[in-house]
């Protein structure tokens, strides 16, 4: 009698970490793509990774399930006890607002990184009621928790088109109304709100900060580290720090009001 044998094949898994060029040079070289998981970055294969990809990040294998299922290790994060965040391979949270975002390609944010978290953070302190617009929305995250929280209109742009792609997709997956669009925010019209959610460098804190006018209410500023806080700030005049956050490497979050 033969046996049969049922056990399937191992799933590699790649942890590392590192910046947006060090994603532009790996991703090619990885096509099932890069998902965030809290501060790391992990790739999966069904074969061993390359020297070459071994050699760029650094990172670490191990071996996991063939079976996405049996990988849901992971509830995501929930911030404030209100808003859990995860991608569509994690369990759920358990959190009163459930928002399920998935990262592909060189789109970021999903709701991993620090700054993203302050941000939602500083909402929750907020009462909904009004419009926001998400400027450099990523795969839109901050501007689905926004519509789930009850803020309305939410409009949310980015200049990735791959990042708009998944944000629709995610807007669709989180059954919320937010129109999501291709924009870069260096040399198109700046969309304004009640409330602007701007994690972002500098530079487009920079062209946002001119752009407002009295619509604006309340600006969640992050993307920004230490040093650079008194600049960005100096630059929304007419507005005061409500609310700061920072994380042990330096990202700062800031709620600025008037």
């Amino acid at each position: 009698m033969n046996e049969v044998c049922d056990a399937s094949p191992p799933m590699y898994r790649l942890t590392f970490r590192g910046d947006e060029d060090l994603l532009d040079a790996v991703l090619p070289l990885l096509p099932g793509g890069v998902r965030e998981d809290e501060d790391a970055l992990v790739a999966y294969s069904g074969a061993p990774f390359s020297d070459a990809v071994l050699a760029l990040t650094g990172g670490a294998v191990d071996e996991v399930p063939a079976d996405w299922k049996q990988r849901k290790m992971s509830a995501g994060v929930v911030i404030g006890g209100v808003v859990g965040i995860r991608s569509p391979f994690d369990r759920e949270s358990g959190a009163p607002i459930e928002v399920v975002v998935e990262r592909r390609g060189s789109a970021f944010g999903s709701g991993s990184h620090p700054t993203t978290q302050m941000c939602v953070a500083l909402l929750l302190e907020l009462e909904p009621g009004g419009s926001v617009a998400d400027l450099g929305c990523g795969v839109g995250t901050l501007a689905i928790v926004a519509a789930k929280l009850g803020w309305a209109p939410v409009v949310g742009v980015d200049r990735v088109p791959v990042a708009i792609e998944v944000a629709r997709e995610n807007v669709e997956r989180n059954g919320v109304d937010v129109d999501v669009a291709v924009s870069d925010l260096a040399v198109d019209d700046i969309p304004l709100a009640n409330v602007l959610l701007v994690n972002a460098p500098p530079p487009v804190h920079e062209r946002v900060a001119a752009a407002v006018d009295d619509r604006v209410r309340h600006v969640i500023v992050s993307g920004i580290v230490a040093e650079e806080m008194e600049d960005v700030v100096r630059r929304y005049t007419g507005f005061k720090i409500a609310k700061a956050l920072g994380t042990e490497d330096e990202w700062i979050a800031l709620r600025l009001s008037c």
